[in-house]
Formats: structure tokens, C-alpha cells, sequence
């Protein structure tokens, strides 16, 4: 046993055993669940299909069970957008059918992944026009900004209904060095809007976790104020570490990511996959954290070093 592993082991813990569901349930309410999670933003198509060695496009939601079953994942996400930058965005109804299989047929805690304020803007103007309205925001950028909110607030009561137990909000608001636009602007034009989105999660009773790639320090403080129940992400090729932001943000925040995908797809020992997780995680013994890559599994990850991560610790 590990000194962070047995630090954990330390610190008060459930006297039963809890069920994944209930595991990461306990640790988005801001308190450790007694033992390690795990769980990843995504699995790409093509890392199931090498993994399970399916061929074929379709992939049976069995497939995909199989998958985090092997890897002891606690959760799954449901993508309900692949983000602005993508041409291709998930089939809603698919998208819900998968909602419903996880919650019906697992008891992992399923998250529904959605699109924040930022990435609807973005959406809606374009990367350089939205960059431009949220530096020197018009009247016409709280009006459209408060009713993309109520917009995804309605959508968020219909995965309530649906099965979701938590929110995903991804919203890449930075750059490797810094956010995409002065914090300053953030502050006025976007994380009012934010702390409006969760709130409305919640009061539906989903625990919200907000992600974005890129370096967020500058805005850490403003992150934990809109009232986000978790971090997603903490991408370490950005100077982000899962030991820097638990100093700053305090033990109650679940903080979830931060192995380095590219890291984890070259060829590497089992014992020096254990060693690495054993570093990022011990200045968070005791608080609750779920292991996972910063972006997660994308093909050419090799599934033994997918294993290893999941059996580390």
C-alpha cells in the first residue's frame, strides 16, 4: 500500500460500502467516499473498438458496459455536444437512449455532457466574432447569453427526467497559457451566465462539473464562485496540477483529471503508470478526486495502459 493510499485509508470513510452512484455522489457533495474514483470525459469510438476488438461501426451499449467495467470506472458520460469546434454533434436521440441504458442498467452515476454558455456562443457567432463580443459585449450580448442559459436550463429539466444524475458543463474557455479573453472580461461577460446555468442544475438536483482544457489559474477563484460542485480537465501540459489547484480551491471541491493523454498513449511500465498516479494523488489523500486523463481515452492509448492507469493505486 501506497503512503496516499493509506493516508486515504486515514480519513473518515462510509461505514458501508457505497455503490459507485452513490460513491461519486458523496464526492461531488464536497466529501471523500472512502475510496479512489475513477472515470473518464470520454472514450473515443475507435479506443472501444480496438479495446473489446469489435469491428464494425455500431456499437452496442454492451460494448461500451464492457469497457468501463474492465477499466473500474464509477460513471459514464453521455455527450450531448462535441463541443463548438466539431463538425459533428451527437444524435440526440441516441444520446438519451444511452442516458437511459446507463441509468437503468448500471449503477455507475451518469453524467450528461452539455454545452456551456461560452461554447453556445461561440456556436452561434463564431470563434472570432464571439471572442470580440465577449471582450467589448454590446447590449445585445447579456440578452443573447441569458437565453442560451434558459435555453440549456429547459434542456437540463428533460435530462432530469431522462435519468441523468449529474452535469457536465464543457465550456473551453483557455488557451494552453491563459483564458481565451482577459479574465476580466469573463467576469462580466460569461461567468455571470455560468453561476445562472448551474444554479438551474441544481435546482433540479444535478451536481454540476464544469471542464475546460487550457490554463485556468487566473480564473479558479471565479470558477468556484459560480458554485460548480467540480473541476474536469486540470490539463498538465497548460502548468495546471491536481496539487496547485487543491491548494487554492481548498478539500471540498472534487477534482477530476489530470494524467496527460499523450503521456499515457507511449509505452510505459505498469509500475511507472502506478508510480506517476501515486505522485498527482498524494497531496489530495483524503479529499475527493476521480482519476482520469485531463481529455480522456483517444485511439492510440494502448489498452494495457489503459488497465494499468485504472489499476494504479
Amino acid at each position: 500500500m501506497s503512503d496516499s493510499e493509506a493516508a486515504m485509508n486515514d480519513a473518515p470513510a462510509p461505514s458501508t460500502p457505497l455503490s459507485p452512484r452513490q460513491a461519486v455522489q458523496r464526492a461531488l457533495a464536497g466529501r471523500w467516499p472512502g475510496r479512489l474514483l475513477r472515470g473518464e470525459l470520454a472514450i473515443d469510438d475507435a479506443f472501444v473498438r480496438d479495446f473489446v476488438g469489435l469491428e464494425g461501426e455500431a456499437i452496442p451499449w454492451a460494448a461500451r458496459r464492457a469497457v468501463l467495467q474492465r477499466l473500474r470506472h464509477d460513471l459514464a458520460v453521455v455527450s450531448f455536444s462535441h463541443g463548438w469546434g466539431s463538425p459533428v454533434q451527437p444524435d440526440q436521440d441516441e444520446a438519451l437512449f444511452l442516458l437511459r441504458e446507463w441509468r437503468s442498467e448500471s449503477d455507475l452515476f451518469v453524467f450528461a455532457l452539455i454545452d456551456g454558455p461560452f461554447s453556445a456562443a461561440v456556436k452561434a457567432w463564431g470563434w472570432e466574432q464571439a471572442l470580440m463580443r465577449l471582450t467589448r459585449p454590446t447590449p445585445d450580448v447579456p440578452r443573447f447569453m441569458a437565453e442560451a442559459v434558459v435555453e440549456q436550463a429547459e434542456f437540463v429539466q428533460r435530462l432530469a427526467t431522462a435519468g441523468a444524475d449529474g452535469i457536465l458543463l464543457g465550456d473551453d474557455i483557455a488557451y494552453r497559457r491563459s483564458t481565451t479573453i482577459q479574465p476580466a472580461s469573463l467576469r462580466q461577460s460569461y461567468f455571470p451566465f455560468l453561476t445562472l446555468l448551474v444554479e438551474a442544475c441544481q435546482q433540479v438536483g444535478l451536481p454540476v462539473v464544469f471542464h475546460s482544457d487550457g490554463n485556468l489559474w487566473a480564473v479558479l477563484e471565479d470558477l468556484l464562485a459560480t458554485g460548480v460542485n467540480g473541476l474536469q480537465g486540470l490539463e498538465p501540459g497548460a502548468g495546471m496540477s491536481l496539487a496547485g489547484v487543491r491548494a487554492r480551491v481548498g478539500p471540498e471541491l472534487c477534482l477530476w483529471g489530470n494524467v496527460d493523454v499523450g503521456w499515457l498513449a507511449q509505452p510505459r511500465l505498469a509500475a511507472e503508470i502506478s508510480a506517476e498516479v501515486g505522485r498527482l494523488l498524494a497531496p489530495l489523500a483524503g479529499t475527493p478526486v476521480i482519476l482520469g486523463t485531463s481529455g480522456g481515452l483517444m485511439a492510440g492509448v494502448p489498452g494495457e495502459n489503459a488497465e494499468a492507469l485504472a489499476n494504479a493505486i
